[in-house]
């Protein structure tokens, strides 16, 4: 598993960093082509790829610090919360983009400039195909800070054809007003990734159970086990897009081999739901009982002021 995570780490990180490259030389190449051809549509474009450089970078760098081990740190879990702080702060950023740019193109509705439709073109022709090769090496991101990455790329693949699309009829019609207009649905396009990444960084930032293994499934498939008989404060979390954690009481019958009950229960949980990380404390009956332990899944155990005590928790 350790050697998989490696394998997934190193390729993610050699995806971003042709993925950087690439992003830097078209930022640079929009940018000069909107000056020269006054083009709203290309300088969001631009835009857009300055902030999917920033994404490109934070990505880089957290997936770095992910890797760092802190067995003696604070940070008892590593540093896999980095990678979900920085997707925040690049969905935020692509809100924050949007507000601009929609702003600026309201504005141009009013009073459309002229747009040189040639160097618009040649721009947006080197950004499509520089940000396919961006799109192709990130294609396979598992980890979510290079999964945004991957988005912002995407959007700017689809931008870039829009631009040339637009900077084509603009050319055979003369019909500048649909710059600006260009530049909103751009600015659409944006809005729709940033609010989606913003969406999953807090459910996991929250502390929420993954999809595919809500809390009822994985206490269902506990209490499977035939010297299993009850299974209560079950907790389930992201700790990062692909790690997951999850701590629960197991109530095992008298007669149970401990020890390899724990054992199947970690498999299992392995195997079905991907959950190499749990923390399960077996109990016996009696225990359970005279510490207050069944259906305490019906109380909040970090509520201070619940008069049960919990310490055996």
């Amino acid at each position: 598993m350790h050697t998989h995570d490696h394998n997934h780490y190193h390729a993610d990180l050699r995806s971003l960093a042709i993925a950087i490259v690439t992003t830097l030389a078209i930022a640079v190449v929009q940018l000069i082509g909107s000056i020269v051809s006054s083009s709203l549509a290309l300088l969001s474009d631009s835009a857009h790829m300055a902030v999917d450089l920033s994404s490109l970078l934070i990505a880089y760098v957290s997936l770095r610090l992910a890797q760092r081990r802190t067995e003696q740190h604070r940070f008892t879990f590593g540093w896999r919360r980095v990678e979900i702080l920085a997707a925040l702060a690049n969905g935020i950023a692509l809100l924050v983009i949007c507000t601009f740019i929609a702003i600026e193109a309201i504005e141009r509705l009013g009073s459309p400039r002229t747009v040189q439709t040639t160097p618009m073109l040649i721009a947006a022709t080197i950004g499509l195909l520089a940000n396919g090769i961006a799109w192709y090496v990130l294609r396979d991101s598992t980890h979510l800070t290079t999964q945004s990455a991957y988005l912002h790329v995407l959007n700017d693949l689809l931008s870039s054809v829009v631009v040339i699309v637009g900077g084509v009829v603009m050319r055979l019609t003369g019909w500048h007003l649909l710059d600006p207009l260009l530049s909103l649905a751009i600015t659409f396009l944006i809005a729709r990734s940033g609010i989606g990444i913003v969406r999953r960084a807090v459910v996991i930032l929250m502390e929420s159970a993954p999809d595919h293994a809500v809390v009822e499934s994985v206490r269902r498939a506990l209490h499977e086990h035939p010297h299993v008989d009850d299974v209560h404060d079950v907790h389930v979390w992201q700790l990062g897009a692909t790690s997951h954690a999850m701590s629960a009481h197991i109530v095992v019958s008298d007669d149970a081999d401990r020890d390899r009950t724990l054992s199947e229960l970690h498999g299992m949980l392995g195997e079905r739901f991907g959950i190499r990380h749990a923390t399960l404390q077996v109990e016996g009956k009696p225990f359970a009982e005279s510490h207050g332990c069944c259906g305490c899944e019906h109380t909040d155990p970090f509520d201070t002021t619940d008069d049960r005590s919990h310490s055996a928790h």
